[in-house]
Formats: C-alpha cells, structure tokens, sequence
C-alpha cells in the first residue's frame, strides 16, 4: 500500500516539484537532485552501483512524507505522541541529510585532489588508498541509506495512527484561538497609561483623512490586545468617533451596512494576514465611513502592518521594572494580607525572568498566589527555567506558539536553530546568516546571493518581533545585531530540545546527550563526550580539543580565544566543515592541507595578531565566500592567484605588496561585498593598475577604507608623489552604492572630483578623513543629502570646514547627526565665505558633537542647533564662552541639549558673554548631565537649569570666589532636578556652598548620590544634614574627618555609603551614632588611622574592608547583622580576630579575606557557617590558609563549597585596594586601552590620591607582563 501511494506521486526523481522544495527535507532533496546530475556520476559511479537506485527511493519517501509535517509542527506542543514520532522523523531526516553530505564531500574531495596532483585517476586513487577506503566507502554509503530508508518507511507507517492532514500554504488552525472583546478592567491594565495616551493621539489628531490606518506591533504576550481594550474605551475616542467595533480575525457580513457614513473606530485585533489583495477587498468595503474615521490593528507581524498601509507603525515595549512589579504584586498577594519581606525579595528576582512581558508576569504571579511558604518561592525561582519548559501547555508558551506555527517552513529551521545561544545573548546577523548558509537553512533563489536571501530572512524575524534590534556602533561590520526575548529562547529550545546542547554549568563532568546535532561547550567545563559523530555545530570549544577528531560531520566549528599557536591537525580531516572561526588565537600560519576543507564557506582569524602567512592553496579553496582576517598586523603579504576565488564575497583586508602576484589587479574579479580595507597603497605604481581594481564595479561594497600605509603603522615613512596618490585616489572610486568611507593618510592636496558630486554619495551616511595632512580643503561634503556620521581628525591643512563659495543652499549637512573633529591644529572658523554662516543653517539635524585640540577655533556655529543632545568641548584654548552671539536668542542656541561635557578649557571664563542674562533665563533649558573638568578661569554663576540631574566637577572654578557672586545666582539654588553630584578638587569655597542650608534647599528633596574629594575645610555633619535624601555616599581624601559623622542616622535613604583615603579617620562618633538605618553597603578603604568600625544597621548586606593598616578586629557585636551576605576583607596587617558571634550571620554567602597574615584561625560561630557558603577566598594568611589545606581543621568543613580560592603565599600582590564608587575613577579607566601595550594586563591595578603626583606621572607609563599600573589624579 505505501509503495502504491509513492508511485502514484509520480515523481520523476532527477526534477523534484518546485512545491516541495520547501519543507523540512529542502536540503536532503537538493542533495539528492546533485548526487543524481551527470556530472555527480562521472566521479562516483566507480563506488555508486547499487546506491543510486537507494537515493531515489529515499526521494520518494520524502515527498510523500513531506505534505503531513506541518500538522504535526502545529500539534506537538499538545500531543506528546506527535512530538515523539516528529522528533524521529527529524532525526532520520538529519541522517538523511549526512549520508548525503558525506556522498557529495566524496566527490568534491577527488575533484580537488585532481586540481592539486594534475594527474587525475593515479592520484586519486592513492589518495583514497590513504586517507579512505572505496569499497568500505561504498558499502558504507549503501547500508546507511538503506537503513534511512527503512526508519523513514517505519515512520509513514506509524503516522496512519495520528490521522495528520495535509497543510498547505501554511494555514493555521484558530480552532483553539479564543475570541477576544472590546472589554478590560482599567485598573488591571498596569503600566501602559502612556502608551494608551499616545496611541489616543495618534487615532484623534489630524482627522482629515478618509480612512487611517494605526497599528500595534509586539511579540505575543505583551499586552497588545490589552491596550487596544484601553484605547477602545477611553473616554477621548468615545467622543470622537461615533461608532466603534472590535472584530478579532473574522469581520461580520452586516459590517459595511453598520458603518454607513459614520466616523468609526474599527479595532483589528491580532490580524496576521501579509496578502495585500485581501486587505485590499477588505479597504474597498470600508471607504463608506464618514471623514478621519480610523483602524487600530494589532498584531506581531511588521509586515501586516505595511501591508495595510501603516508608515510608522506603534512598538509596544516591555513593561518598566516598576510596572512590572506592580503588576506581578497584584495578582501574587492578597490585598490587605502582609507581605512577607523575603517573600518580596524572592518575588523581585522572579520578576526580573520575566523581562518584562506583561503575560509572563501575570501568570506567574497568579501561580506565587497559591504558595505561602519561603521555600515554595525559592523553588520556583531556582527552578523557573524548568518549569517554562516542562509545563508547555501553560499559556505563556501556548500564545507563543502561534508565531513559530505562522512562520514558513525554512524560517522555522533559522529561528529555531537560535535556542543554541545562551539567553541574552547578542545575535549577530553576519554570524548568524554564516551559520544558516552552513547548515543549509537559507532557500537558494536563482539570482540571487545566499547572503542577500538570509539577510531577509533575519529581517522577517524582526518583523515577526521574533528578534528584537539592538542598537550598536558596529553595524558595518558585523551587521545588525538583536537579542531574543527569554521566553522567545525557551520556545526555540522547545523546538530544538533533542538537537540542540546550549552550555550548562555543573560542578562534575557534564554528559552531552544522545543524539545532539549542536554544541555550546563552556570553555572551562569539562564533559563526557559520549557519541560526538553526528553533531554539526561547536561553538566555543575551548578546553579538550581532542573532541576535534570524533566531530566527523561538523559543519560550525568556533575555536576563537582559544589558547592554542598551532592550527590544530585535526581539522584538516573535517571535509563537511562550512564554518572556521580561530579569532584571537595564536596562530601563525594555516596549512597547505587546509584546501582540502573542501565545503569551507567562512573562515575568520580575527584578532590572530601572530598570524602572519596564509597558505598558497587557498586559492583553490572555491567554496570560500567570507575570509576576514582584520587585525592580524604580521600579516604582510598575500599568495598569488586570489583572483581565483570567485565565490568570495567578504575580503576584509588586502594589502598592496610590492610584485605583480600582490598587485591591486588581483581585486579585479572578485565580487566583494560588505567592508573592504585596502593598505599600502602608495605601492600602487600608478592610475592605471588602480583602475584595474574595479571598485566602481562593486557594488555590493558597503564600507570602504582606503589607508596609504600599513595596518599597525600611524605613520607612512614610505614616499609617495603627490600626483600619484591623487591619481591612484581618483582611480579608486568605489560603487555609487558606497554607505561608509574611510581614507587614510592620504597623501595628497586635493580630493578627487568623484568626492565633489552629489550623485556619486546619495546613499553615504559615514565619512572619515583621518591624518590626510596636505590637504588643503574638503571637499563639499555640506552637500551630500543622507551624510550622519563626519569624522575629521589630524587635517593639518584645513581652515574651514564648508569651502563651497556661492552656493545657494541654505543648508549646510542637512542630515548630519554625528560630527567628530580632533586636532585640527589651523581650523579657524565653520565657512570660508565670511557672512555666510549667520545666514546658512549649520547641522539642522545634529544629535552629538566633539571638538577637541582646536586652539584656533573662537566660537561654535552661529545659528541654533536645534536637535543638538551631546556637546563635547575639550582643549579649544580659543574658547572663551560657549554662547557668544549677542544677537538674536543667543540663549537658546542649543534647546534639546542634554549631555554637555567641558574638559581643559583653560580659558573658558562663562557659558555665555551675557553674563547677566544667564541667572534669568535657562542656557540650556533640557540639559540632564553636565561634566566640567579643568576649566579654572570660569567665573560665572551657574544658570538655572530645572532639567539637570547629574553634575560633575573637577579642577574648575578655582580662581571663582563664590561668596562674592550675587545671591540669587548661587550654584545649586536653581537646580532642583539634580540627583547625582560629584565635587572633585574644586575651590573650597564651592564645597562649603553644601553646608548653607538656603543654598542645598533646592537639591534636599532631590539629590540622591553625592561625591566629594579632597576637600580639607568641609564639614560633613553639616552637609548631611541639609542632603537627607542621599541613597549612596561616596567620601574621598577628607583630611578633616577624624570621627564617623554624628548625623548618619537622619539618612534614612541612604543605601550605599564609601569611604575611602580620609587618613584622619579614627572610629566611632562621639555621639555613638548607629549609622543609617537601612544602610545595604558599607565601603571602608585606605583609612591608615582607623581602628574600629561603627556599628551597622541590620539592614547591611554587603561589607568591605581595604587597607586599614590599624584595624585589630571586626565589631564585637555583630549578632543582629542577619541580612550580611558579603563580607570581604583584605590588606588588615593587624586584624588578630573576627566577631564570636558569626553564627548569626545566616544569610553570608561570599567570604573573602585577603593579606591578613595576623590572623590565625575562625571563631567557632564562623566555623559552624563554612559549609553554607556559595564563595570561599583565603588569600596571603599563612597561618590561616594552613588550616584549610587538605588535613587541615577546616577542610572538611568548605568540601561542598563549589567556588572556592586558597592560597597560602601567593607569587605577587594581584590585588590592591580599589577606591570603590569614584566615578572619577571610573571614567579615567574606561579611556584606557591596551592598544601599543601588548597582551592585555592580567591585572589592573589603581593607584591611590595619596601618591604625589610626580610619582603618578612615572607610574602612568609603567606596563609589566603580570600587570600595568594606572594612575588615577
């Protein structure tokens, strides 16, 4: 019966039917299509007799398998016998695919063995003497096709059992979809009041319009319907539109006899139609409503969207950390019931899974309702990814489920294949599409590139809100990057639960499962392999690089940040590899044998900064499509004959050598595509071999940089004529496609005409001109229309930034949102053509500016920037005020500036020159952060700015004395809004502002974190007082402060408290202050004087203590501390004992104790808690590290402790106190990098206030191989 139902498909095997192309055996039918073709059967018909007659019975029992898969995607999430036979049958398939792959590797094997020997059969035949065995080969090949066929034909007939239909088009059945109504309890819906308001607006402004259409986009759960019921039942829409009707996935017949001529509010709710036809019979019925009526649709698909006519459609975000606590509150206490405070604490982490999806958090609050007991909690949220999981008729997972249903078969396999990441992880779309070409999941489309086709679908999973987009500064590179919702990742691994092994921590060997097809192996953990044979994808194989030679069939192999200097040889018989990444590795060079990775797609040594030959056999690599190998600075010359490679896409480097084999000629070829560098090139001999390149041709090319000189070289010393440069420049013009362009110590005066016209550019949006000193003038970049990123640096011949005389547009960089200019040593104003800036609108669009090491710059453009948020100034000794034009509102020059950072200004002397204008009215009237460091001459009073919240300075207004300022003008009266405020060696005067108590009125209420450093006259009792809604405190180098202040205690807020270098500060206050009452975190660090600490609150849950030489022993008392978690203490030479009473502490998780050789051993209450701990460090305490060594009396007692550090006599001091809170500090830290130094210090290590300057300077350059030294001053 099942042979008579095959027949009757009547399929001819060598043509499958373009229908069934797509489906879950795509990639076995495409195999068999090739292995089938006559130019298969010339190489393997000596070993194929027998097979050929297996592969088209495997044909025949896919396609008539094929048709009932899709009911049986839709049905395993609620019929376990389904899944089970689905599973197998994708399990049979995937073996299906290897015997394949395996026959089509075979072929391509001999083929590239005949292109390396020239003598095709003897060679080929004792080349497979070697390395295989022809007859085992074929008998092989046949047993395992036979054996595929057998389990496919076992399952068709298992499947008579479970009565699937066929499914075509990809329907979906709403049979168990429930009717949604117009309905909701307002007060239930929390947290979307703003959303609800803005959707209002949207729907009641501007009603001229017939018919509008406003949509809601999201992923499933996240409260699109809920919102649509507010919005449907505002009082606002009740008033404008005189019918309203909710209709959820089918429309009523009667609906266009009800509409009539009436203004009408039609709520479409969960549409998921992408037919345009059908929306549009659909329109054509509803163009009877009267004027402005509107459409509110809801649904997850973007795409629905546009297809209904929606320009900017309404994303629903998630809920706030506040609303989402509010909400998961409501439904998991009673009301009036108290609220136990751990039950709280354990409910806030359980939110947090959630991440803020309103459906998740309601069901799990109505699951926490029924549970009252601690431990019942804890269960949960230690075992919540289990229970998302395991309970998949649950509705979160059931109102998900509806996206993976509605995607088309080949999208299924891509978005399911992302579970094998870790959650929160940055999905990169290059990456990842590598990743799906590898694997075979992208469709092929004649015509088209494979990578073009699976940045589509990347895009319909963003459509899909399957993906969600993450904004970074890296695109051109690495592509879009997006993040997958937690509960999104758990519906993929639903998917992939027996294929794919995402990365688990274990304290044993981990046991990878039975039939994985996909790893994500933690670098440091160990596993019991078990059969690694079948598996396709390992990622991060970082540790037991002896699983390389059992992965016979991989395809994605991710060894980057591995420690290893030789490519492993292991890898040189891994023929069905597509995907190779050794990035940041060690390794030298690539074996000649690596050609024989016959399959290889993408191939990347990024970051192998020892790298430095590839082999000459690449260049018969054919089925390379991406070589990326930037950063790799010893890598000097390239093999002869890259031209070969005309299937690569993705060449991220090439440089220029100084013979023909090197020439920039071998680019002539080659499709490019993405980011391409091009170095040395004034090795370019002339005009003509730079034309030869082709750039203008490429137009798939993104980003193009063009550097006349070496990789890791700042500097060309290598002569190039100018003429030639600028010949070899124009020669080089690249696509009109370009979006990105970099050029690079260019030696020439000027630019060439391609960078003159408006047309060449119309789809560039980043420019860079760096250390292109001879040139004299840009060229009209002013003009270009879609031009947001501009970045001028070292251009030592340019005076103006827009040169263009006699133009007649009235704005200048009309798109601009990004402009960097750096030492640019003679730039002297904004235009050449003096007059024309006060008429011309300068950066209309500008978002963020830096100017830095401009001395010969006076002033900022004229005009007002009105979309300006981020103002950077630095080193501009011509400065004197930031607004200077005394015309017009010179005070509103920057209306929506919210970042504004001022650093070595040395003779910065206002803000503004109409100094007596800025106490009156706002500078800045939406400013949030304002920075200001070494700026000394400023002198003017600080302008009312409502809007700021964070204000730091440093080293500026020494030379201002505050007490002469008029009264009104004050610095902190007018800044209500402020909440973060760090004072660092500023004039004293300005510290002591903070003790006047009408001068801190305004910020008492609001400022929530202050900072202050090396201040000597302040008094700090004073300050507290009038600040009493600090949350966190941070002290630094305040001679002053012998005693902890008297009023801690009216800090009723205050959370975190540091206090660090005051060297005069000996213990307790005189009036036994018990410090703040609900202090969490207590920071002691490099007080030489200090002796004892003040007794804490038992709110405390953290405590660290550093280099207090003095200290002899902890607090006597410490019973009451039960919310101690954190205790940590290090650099005490004296410390002799710690408290008796630390049975107590039954919340302490994580000990540490670091260089207190003076202790010798744990009170007995500590004793008793060792073996709850999560976290042991004993570090440089001999006497006490003695006792925890094996044999030792503790030993047995920290045996459970999975995270634990002992060391007796460590080799060096890898830790030195940290000032903890300083933002300072942190700031200077983050500039650091370790470009120029070598390999990244193993430590790093802060240098305190205290050491002179002089001394800092010195050590500021020093860099060892165990550790670098940083000052911070």
């Amino acid at each position: 019966m099942l042979l008579r139902s095959q027949q009757n498909l009547g399929c001819d095997s060598n043509h499958l039917p373009p229908d069934r192309m797509a489906g879950l055996f795509s990639n076995a039918f495409e195999m068999i299509t090739e292995l089938l073709a006559l130019h298969a059967l010339q190489y393997l018909q000596p070993i194929w007799k027998g097979v050929d007659e297996q592969l088209r019975e495997l044909h025949r029992t896919l396609v008539f398998i094929q048709p009932t898969v899709e009911d049986a995607e839709e049905r395993q999430l609620t019929d376990k016998a389904v899944r089970g036979w689905l599973l197998e049958l994708k399990d049979a398939a995937s073996d299906a695919e290897d015997i394949l792959d395996e026959a089509k590797t075979h072929e391509l094997l001999i083929q590239r063995k005949e292109e390396l020997s020239g003598h095709p059969r003897s060679e080929v035949r004792e080349f497979f003497r070697l390395d295989h065995n022809t007859l085992l080969f074929k008998l092989q090949l046949g047993d395992k096709l036979r054996n595929v066929n057998e389990r496919i034909i076992s399952l068709i007939k298992e499947m008579n059992e479970f009565n699937l239909r066929v499914v075509q088009n990809n329907s979906i059945s709403w049979r168990n979809r429930p009717q949604t109504h117009s309905f909701v309890r307002e007060s239930r819906a929390i947290g979307r009041d703003e959303d609800k308001d803005k959707l209002v607006q949207m729907l009641i402004r501007d009603t001229s319009y017939d018919i509008a259409v406003v949509s809601i986009v999201s992923m499933g759960g996240m409260g699109k319907t809920t919102l649509a019921q507010l919005v449907y039942g505002d009082e606002r829409i009740k008033k404008q539109f005189k019918l309203r009707i909710w209709v959820c996935r089918v429309l009523q017949q009667r609906l266009r006899k009800e509409l009539g001529q009436k203004r009408y509010l039609l709520v479409l709710d969960d549409v998921w139609n992408e037919d345009f036809q059908k929306w549009d019979a659909l329109r054509n019925m509803l163009l009877d409503g009267g004027e402005g009526s509107r459409i509110l649709v809801t649904t997850r698909n973007e795409k629905c969207s546009r297809v209904m006519g929606v320009q900017k459609p309404y994303f629903l975000s998630r809920l706030s950390e506040e609303s989402s606590w509010n909400l998961f509150e409501q439904k998991a206490f009673s009301v009036g019931v108290p609220k136990p405070p751990k039950l709280l604490e354990i409910g806030q982490e359980i939110v947090k899974k959630c991440q803020g999806l309103p459906l998740a958090i309601e069901v799990m609050g109505c699951i926490m309702h029924c549970k009252s007991e601690e431990s019942e909690w804890q269960a949960v949220l230690e075992n919540i990814e289990t229970w998302k999981l395991q309970n998949t008729q649950n509705e979160i997972i059931r109102e998900l489920w509806l996206s993976y249903v509605d995607l088309p078969t080949h999208l299924k396999k891509c978005f399911a294949f992302c579970s094998i990441f870790p959650k929160d992880h940055n999905l990169e779309e290059e990456k990842l599409i590598q990743f799906w070409m590898a694997h075979g999941y992208i469709p092929s489309q004649k015509g088209n590139d494979v990578e073009v086709e699976g940045r589509e679908l990347f895009t319909e999973l963003i459509r899909r809100s399957l993906l969600q987009y993450q904004h970074t500064s890296h695109a051109e590179t690495i592509g879009r990057v997006c993040k997958m919702h937690d509960l999104i990742n758990d519906l993929a691994y639903f998917v992939m639960e027996n294929e794919c092994f995402p990365s688990l921590r274990s304290s044993a060997a981990t046991e990878i499962s039975l039939r994985p097809r996909h790893l994500q192996l933690d670098a440091n953990e160990n596993y019991n392999q078990g059969d690694c044979s079948i598996i396709r994808t390992v990622l991060y194989c970082g540790r037991d690089l002896s699983l390389l030679s059992k992965l016979k069939l991989v395809r994605v192999l991710d060894l980057s940040g591995t420690r290893i200097n030789k490519f492993p040889a292991a890898i040189e018989h891994l023929h069905h590899l597509r995907y190779l990444d050794i990035s940041g590795t060690l390794i030298r060079k690539l074996p000649e044998s690596i050609c024989m990775l016959v399959n290889l797609q993408t191939l990347k040594l990024y970051g192998c900064r020892e790298f430095s030959e590839l082999p000459n056999s690449i260049t018969y690599m054919n089925s390379l499509r991406h070589l990326i190998f930037d950063q790799c600075p010893k890598l000097k010359v390239f093999p002869a004959g890259l031209s070969r490679l005309q299937n690569l896409k993705t060449l991220t480097r090439f440089t220029v050598g100084d013979d023909a084999n090197n020439n920039i000629r071998q680019l002539k070829f080659l499709n490019l595509g993405g980011k391409v560098q091009l170095y040395n090139l004034q090795k370019v001999k002339n005009a003509g071999n730079a034309q030869e390149a082709n750039l203008r041709h490429k137009e798939n090319i993104d980003t193009l940089i063009l550097n006349w000189g070496a990789w890791d070289v700042a500097v060309c010393d290598e002569y190039c004529s100018m003429e030639i440069a600028e010949e070899v420049l124009e020669a080089l013009k690249p696509h009109a496609n370009v979006k990105e362009l970099e050029v690079f110590h260019y030696p020439g005066k000027q630019f060439p005409m391609w960078m003159q016209g408006r047309q060449q550019f119309q789809y560039l949006h980043r420019i860079e001109l760096l250390e292109c000193r001879e040139c004299e003038q840009l060229p009209p970049l002013e003009i270009l229309p879609c031009l947001e990123y501009l970045r001028l640096w070292k251009m030592d011949g340019i005076k103006h930034i827009v040169n263009n005389r006699g133009g007649n547009a009235l704005q200048s960089f009309p798109a601009l949102k990004k402009l960097i200019l750096y030492d640019l040593k003679n730039l002297e104003g904004w235009c050449l053509e003096e007059g024309k800036e006060a008429n011309l609108s300068l950066f209309p669009c500008l978002i963020h500016m830096v100017i830095t090491g401009c001395p010969k710059l006076t002033t900022l453009p004229l005009k007002i920037l009105p979309r300006l948020e981020d103002l950077s100034i630095s080193h501009m000794d011509g400065i004197k005020h930031i607004a200077s034009n005394r015309r017009g509102n010179a005070l509103q020059s920057c209306p929506a500036l919210k970042n504004l950072r001022l650093e070595s200004m040395w003779n910065l002397e206002g803000l503004s020159v109409e100094e007596g204008r800025e106490a009156n009215q706002s500078l800045f009237p939406c400013l949030i952060s304002m920075d200001i460091r070494r700026c000394p001459k400023l002198t003017t009073t600080m302008p009312p700015i409502p809007t700021l919240q964070k204000l730091y300075v440093r080293q500026s207004f020494c030379e201002t004395q505050i007490s002469l300022m008029p009264r009104k003008g004050r610095f902190f009266k007018h800044l209500k809004s402020l909440r973060r405020l760090t004072i660092h060696s500023c004039t004293e005067e300005l510290f002591l502002l903070l003790e006047n108590e009408e001068e801190a009125r305004a910020v008492k209420s609001s400022l929530e974190y202050l900072a202050i450093e090396n201040c000597n006259q302040l008094s700090l009792t004073l300050v507290l007082q009038n600040l009493t809604s600090l949350r966190e405190l941070w002290v630094h180098l305040l001679e002053n402060l012998v005693s902890w202040p008297d009023n801690l205690g009216c800090l009723k807020s205050l959370n975190k408290l540091t206090i660090s270098s005051c060297n005069n500060l000996i213990g307790a206050s005189s009036q036994g202050d018990h410090g703040p009452p609900f202090l969490k975190d207590l920071h002691v660090s490099g007080c030489a004087a200090l002796r004892e600490l003040p007794t804490c609150p038992k709110s405390l849950q953290s405590l660290s203590i550093d280099n207090c030489p003095l200290m002899e022993s902890l607090w006597p008392e410490v019973g009451h501390l039960t919310s101690l978690s954190r205790l940590e203490v290090s650099l005490c030479p004296k410390l002799v004992s710690l408290s008796d009473e630390m049975q107590a502490l039954t919340s302490l998780q994580y000990l540490s104790i670091a260089y207190c050789p003076a202790l010798k051993s744990f009170p007995e209450g500590l004793q008793q808690l060792l073996p709850t701990l999560k976290s042991l460090t004993i570090q440089g305490c001999p006497k006490l590290g003695r006792l925890c060594k094996p044999g030792g009396a503790y030993y047995d007692l920290f045996s459970t402790i999975l995270d634990k550090r002992i060391e007796e006599q460590p080799k060096q001091l890898d830790r030195l106190p940290r000032l903890h809170g300083g933002e300072d500090y942190d700031n200077h830290l983050s500039t650091i990098s370790d470009e120029g130094i070598g390999a990244p210090p193993e430590q790093t290590v802060q240098v305190p206030h205290v050491i002179i300057t002089g001394a800092k300077q010195a050590l500021k350059c020093i860099a060892t191989k165990c550790f670098l030294l940083l000052a911070g001053f």
